[in-house]
């Protein structure tokens, strides 16, 4: 009888988001005492950590067994407002249009991939990819005729059309990437955080020695003890961290408003830790150069610190 074959096995005793809050933090500990390190060893060095991170920041975009063949919703929320932008400058381009072709105005808007908008008004993010790539094409081959020497087309709205297209495929591109992935990917990716667990484990093994006679330094490089912080320990309120939705990176400076009750915390570094009340809150997070998020209905218990961990979308 053939054996059965075995899949990658994780090394990481806990889970995988976890495991990568753990590794943000423990790497910025590292990068906040590196002239210890590189006394100890001179493999220690900034780059080690910019590595490191940037490993990180690529198993997170590695796609999820179960999120592989559909639309994440996390990607469908940061395509909603990229796509609304799109399709007000697809209106005001229609204006344009209508005002400069006026006998052929039906055919000029096909052209201008006009034919995908309702689709793409209905969520059709392929039919959205078309229509800004048609419109971009036709405002490239009919600039002047569309600004009509400064009475029609303003000459700011090409970069205003060419920018929100850019941002919205920037979103997409990343989320095709994903779903294109193979069952073997899968294995990919455990076999990344595998790596990210076992890189930091070295570093961790030295922090030990470097650190064994200071006892405060030596539990910010103990990994049950940032992974006990990470995950709570029977205080009552939220850990919340924030990363790039498309790059993966950690923001290391967002800040968070909770109502009811109006607590305010300014994250210092990766977690943000709020302790409160049992009760049903709305978070809004703000981070400079982002959207600004609203998660409504986070249900805290008491004896439970709730994990938030959101993604944001940069501003245009």
């Amino acid at each position: 009888m053939a054996k059965k074959k075995k899949g990658v096995i994780p090394q990481y005793g806990c889970s995988q988001q976890s495991l990568y809050t753990v590794a943000a933090v423990v790497w910025a500990n590292y990068n906040a005492n590196l002239a210890r390190f590189t006394a100890f060893k001179g493999k220690y060095n900034a780059a080690l950590a910019t590595t490191a991170l940037a490993d990180l920041a690529a198993a997170k975009l590695l796609p999820n067994l179960g999120t592989r063949n559909a639309l994440p919703e996390s990607v469908r929320i940061a395509l909603l407002p990229l796509g609304y932008t799109c399709l007000a400058n697809q209106r005001k381009l229609k204006s344009y249009i209508q005002e400069a072709f006026p006998t052929t105005t039906v055919a000029m808007l096909k052209s201008a991939g006009n034919s995908s908008y309702k689709k793409a008004y209905n969520e059709s993010w392929e039919e959205m990819n078309v229509m800004l790539t048609d419109a971009a094409l036709f405002i490239t081959n009919n600039t002047a005729a569309l600004e009509m020497s400064g009475a029609n087309m303003p000459a700011a709205f090409v970069a205003t059309y060419t920018s929100g297209k850019t941002a919205f495929e920037n979103v997409y591109k990343s989320y095709l990437l994903n779903v294109q992935a193979t069952p073997g990917e899968t294995s990919d990716k455990m076999k990344a955080n595998n790596t990210i667990y076992t890189t930091l484990r070295s570093m961790l093994n030295d922090g030990q020695l470097i650190f064994e006679n200071e006892e405060t330094k030596k539990a910010i490089f103990t990994f049950n003890t940032v992974l006990a912080k990470v995950a709570g320990n029977g205080t009552t309120g939220m850990r919340i961290t924030a990363e790039d939705i498309v790059s993966k990176v950690n923001i290391t400076s967002f800040t968070a408003v909770v109502q009811p009750g109006e607590e305010v915390g300014t994250a210092d570094g990766i977690i943000l830790e709020l302790k409160m009340s049992e009760n049903l809150y709305n978070v809004a997070i703000s981070a400079p150069g982002y959207n600004s998020l609203l998660i409504n209905n986070v249900q805290l218990t008491t004896g439970v610190m709730h994990r938030l961990d959101v993604e944001m979308v940069k501003t245009i």
